[in-house]
């Protein structure tokens, strides 16, 4: 390996401290280095190298690219040396990180790769350019894979405060071949070496060194939810290309605004309202490590990619962002369209719509005397009710009178043929006891609602992503509204108000939980803006939290019935000399007094005094007056 004799060993004076190392690593090895200061050597390079062309770098990428920028224009070779271990240098350059290791690569005389130089508005760029500042990820720093974890988290308190305030910026972007891109962006890395940044991290392209090409990562969020979605990509460990990002790879690139940007160079700050990014290829020779890797010789230098339909690009989209960030994205009819179609068609009455109500409350109902819960869940399946809720709720959302009242009068038609259908088979039927599959859906508290919310929240979701549409007959059995309506005709078939009464609750419960909910999915998922929600939503919410009133309540009635429950099954009763056991215990009310339901269970003969004393024992126990349904079942 040929060393050189003699060179001059660039350096700052924040570096000093490390000269002495380093002169005597040179020496050591055989080579007289000469320290000058880069300002010196910039301001008089040609008589430098007049004595001698060899020329090593003791510099951090900030002043790297001073350096750099006179090779190009006097035509020197640049050796580099590491300032610390954690030096960007060293990873760009793939050069060892301790001064001893790298001297000897430094000082070779015949290696040098020519690398292309990056020039920001006629600055070089060794490591990057960083544009605005991304709340949650500090983008220089993500970039810099040796930056501290500490770092990164440190400022999260504050950029959650900032979230909401985020006002990309509308820029105009050209590249090489004169395409255009017209967005708004809230930041951008724009890189040529680093092909260890995030930029390979979000674009999934295979980004080499030299290969005549910058690669420019575009931050573009539509909305503070993409935002958050594209936050979420960044930490996955196999991430994709989000729809709040874009990837421009030209070999040069415009950036234009009629704001004033403030970007970093290498970490250093500047300012502009045009920033002009161009690639000088193979400009500079320099002594990079042994694993460096280039560009292949047949890499295509005019090919361009322009990754950026996803970027909000519309005339009234970009002036919607001025402002700031939306919390949710603008809605586009053109990007729904074939939703909306879906929807007008679930809102429509028709011969099929009917037969469909008219099979599943048949089946329902038979389900519900058979006491047959997969019965029921395959009525659940086949009533098509689904259809004009979700239509309901994106014509609740976007203001749209006449798919409301549309999808209302498919709803009100469908109920009353399942409360017609299901009175009917009521009466037909020889059924005169309530089974469990009807108790059931009597009482409904909190957590009915709870189950209408969430299934209003899958259907909605499920209509508005094609890719889950195989998942419709899972989201038919959450979004349950026939059972309860059959279970409503089945009170009015009997005449029981209050079969009637605790169903039609369950039965609201559903209906208003789930277009609630399927409403502020559709919101969040970005069919219309906040501005559009209207008074009939402010009529559901209103709703939904009168309904809440007597649900909360009947909350706390099942709580207390279910302790009453508890405290009466694991207690054996003596009731005139016998010893009775009451097991399968379940408590609800009956007008002014609880009934208590069970088996009870003894060795001996029970008579009717028997239980008769045992309904006043339990009365003591609980302190209430109660009315004792029991079975008998004797062991001997």
């Amino acid at each position: 390996m040929a060393i050189i004799d003699t060179g001059w060993l660039i350096h700052k004076p924040e570096q000093k401290h490390l000269l002495s190392h380093a002169l005597d690593c040179a020496e050591h090895l055989g080579a007289q280095l000469e320290a000058v200061d880069l300002a010196s050597f910039i301001a008089d390079t040609p008589s430098f190298l007049a004595k001698t062309a060899n020329v090593i770098s003791l510099l951090e990428s900030a002043d790297l690219g001073t350096l750099l920028l006179s090779a190009h224009q006097h035509d020197f070779k640049v050796g580099l040396l590491p300032v610390h271990p954690k030096s960007k240098v060293c990873r760009l350059f793939q050069i060892p990180v301790k001064m001893e290791d790298a001297m000897p690569l430094a000082l070779e005389s015949e290696t040098g790769t020519r690398l292309d130089l990056l020039l920001c508005n006629g600055e070089v760029v060794t490591w990057l350019v960083s544009l605005g500042d991304v709340p949650l990820i500090e983008l220089r720093q993500i970039a810099d894979n040796q930056a501290l974890l500490w770092q990164r988290l440190k400022a999260v308190p504050t950029d959650l405060l900032t979230l909401l305030n985020i006002r990309p910026k509308a820029v105009v972007l050209t590249t090489a071949k004169g395409n255009t891109v017209k967005t708004a962006i809230a930041g951008a890395l724009v890189i040529e070496n680093d092909i260890e940044s995030l930029a390979d991290h979000f674009a999934n392209e295979t980004i080499a060194n030299a290969n005549g090409k910058l690669s420019a990562v575009l931050v573009a969020p539509s909305s503070v939810m993409d935002y958050l979605s594209f936050l979420l990509t960044f930490l996955s460990p196999n991430p994709r290309l989000s729809k709040s990002i874009g990837y421009i790879e030209t070999a040069s690139l415009a950036l234009e605004s009629r704001e004033l940007l403030h970007y970093y160079i290498d970490g250093q700050a500047r300012s502009a309202s045009e920033l002009q990014f161009n690639i000088v290829p193979k400009a500079v020779s320099v002594k990079v490590g042994p694993k460096f890797v280039v560009a292949p010789a047949t890499t295509d230098v005019n090919k361009e990619i322009i990754k950026t339909k996803t970027l909000p690009q519309r005339e009234e989209h970009l002036t919607s962002l001025k402002q700031r960030l939306p919390l949710f994205s603008i809605a586009q009819e053109e990007d729904f369209k074939e939703t909306f179609l879906l929807l007008r068609e679930y809102a429509c009455f028709s011969v099929p719509f009917t037969l469909l109500m008219m099979l599943s409350t048949m089946l329902a109902t038979f389900g519900l005397f058979l006491n047959s819960t997969p019965v029921v869940i395959g009525a659940m399946i086949l009533a098509p009710l689904m259809g004009p809720l979700v239509s309901m709720s994106m014509g609740i959302l976007r203001n749209d009178n006449k798919l409301v009242m549309a999808a209302l009068q498919v709803l009100a038609l469908g109920t009353g043929l399942t409360l017609l259908v299901a009175a009917i088979t009521t009466i037909l039927l020889p059924y005169e006891q309530a089974t469990n599959e009807i108790l059931s859906r009597l009482q409904p508290n909190l957590l009915d609602l709870g189950v209408a919310v969430v299934s209003g929240i899958a259907a909605a979701y499920a209509h508005a992503r094609e890719s889950i549409q195989k998942s419709l007959p899972g989201v038919a059995v959450a979004v349950a509204l026939v059972p309860p309506a059959c279970v409503m005709g089945v009170g009015i078939g009997w005449f029981d108000w209050n079969i009637i009464s605790g169903a039609g609750l369950l039965f609201l419960t559903n209906l208003v939980g789930i277009t609630l909910a399927g409403t502020l999915t559709f919101l969040c998922l970005g069919f219309a803006p906040v501005i559009k929600v209207n008074r009939s939503f402010g009529f559901s919410v209103l709703l939904t939290i009168l309904i809440s009133v007597p649900l909360y309540k009947a909350l706390e009635n099942t709580v207390v019935y279910q302790r009453m429950e508890k405290s009466i099954s694991t207690k054996t009763y003596e009731v005139n000399g016998k010893s009775l056991l009451l097991t399968d215990v379940s408590a609800m009310p009956e007008g002014d007094k609880i009934k208590i339901l069970g088996q009870l269970h003894s060795s001996e003969l029970i008579l009717a005094s028997d239980i008769a004393a045992l309904r006043d024992v339990i009365g003591e126990q609980l302190d209430e007056p109660i009315v004792l349904d029991v079975s008998l079942r004797l062991a001997q």
